[in-house]
């Protein structure tokens, strides 16, 4: 597919939709699409054949390294949007303005089915609020070969540019789903446990009845982490088949939700031999 050249030398349609997909997440969400921005993110876009790319972003009046040209040559997009320079610096969240960011459709995510194997490790987080964290536990779940990264209730958005940035290049490595209530995830447990004998569902909490190191990490297993605040709903608690904590012994009660997601997931792989 040849790609449309399309030059932006002011603030038209085109700079705007770009500008309030990065800024709005409202907006992100009516256009369905994102914004990708780093060398280590696009590179991982260049190895995908299930991401589709709506644009490149770049500036022509600049000399691009082959890096830049080897991307312009090698994604397939309908259109390569040439900015100014000006507006391509305005639009890059670097302080060294990026030689091309990407224009990404979204997947769909929510409420889709999410299969579970006989091996699997998912992560199920429970209304997450920070994006910075969101996307350090998908590059933890990339990092320790989780299958499956599931999000409830209103949680932080998966899109934001910050989460994408924070994950490393890892974001579109992590098969992601979004349960968007109560009966939608009871509904998902009831039918991974009836299609998965042996799995078992593993809260965490500071005042859990089971050290997490005594927990059986070799079964199949989805480990439900809460919100950075408020933990763990009362409700999904009462899916969990176990609640297990982490031994502290500084004066902290608990760890920043992304380094205890890495600590777990170490665990879970130290265990299962893979470390």
């Amino acid at each position: 597919m040849q790609a449309k050249k399309v030059s932006v030398t002011s603030k038209n349609q085109w700079f705007q939709r770009a500008e309030v997909i990065q800024r709005n997440r409202k907006k992100r969400w009516q256009h369905r699409q994102f914004l990708v921005e780093g060398v280590r993110a696009i590179n991982q876009l260049r190895r995908s054949t299930t991401w589709q790319v709506e644009a490149l972003i770049y500036s022509p009046a600049e000399r691009l390294s082959g890096w830049a040209q080897d991307v312009l040559q090698e994604v397939a997009c309908p259109y390569h949007l040439e900015f100014a320079p000006d507006l391509l610096a305005e639009l890059s969240d670097k302080e060294e303005t990026s030689e091309v960011l990407a224009l990404v459709n979204m997947p769909v995510i929510d409420d889709i089915p999410v299969p579970l194997t006989e091996k699997a490790v998912a992560v199920l987080l429970d209304r997450p609020s920070n994006p910075g964290n969101l996307g350090s536990i998908i590059r933890s779940c990339d990092a320790f070969g989780v299958d499956r990264l599931v999000l409830t209730g209103h949680a932080a958005d998966p899109f934001d540019p910050v989460t994408v940035r924070a994950t490393a290049g890892a974001f579109f490595n992590v098969p992601l789903a979004r349960l968007s209530s109560n009966e939608t995830l009871a509904a998902w447990l009831a039918e991974a446990k009836a299609t998965v004998p042996d799995l078992q569902i593993i809260g965490t909490s500071a005042k859990g009845d089971l050290p997490l190191t005594a927990c059986d990490f070799t079964r199949p297993t989805i480990l439900c982490l809460g919100n950075e605040t408020m933990g763990l709903s009362v409700w999904l608690k009462e899916q969990c088949d176990t609640l297990a904590y982490m031994h502290m012994q500084g004066v902290a009660s608990s760890l920043n939700l992304a380094c205890a997601t890495t600590a777990i997931l170490f665990e879970v792989c130290r265990q299962r031999g893979k470390v």
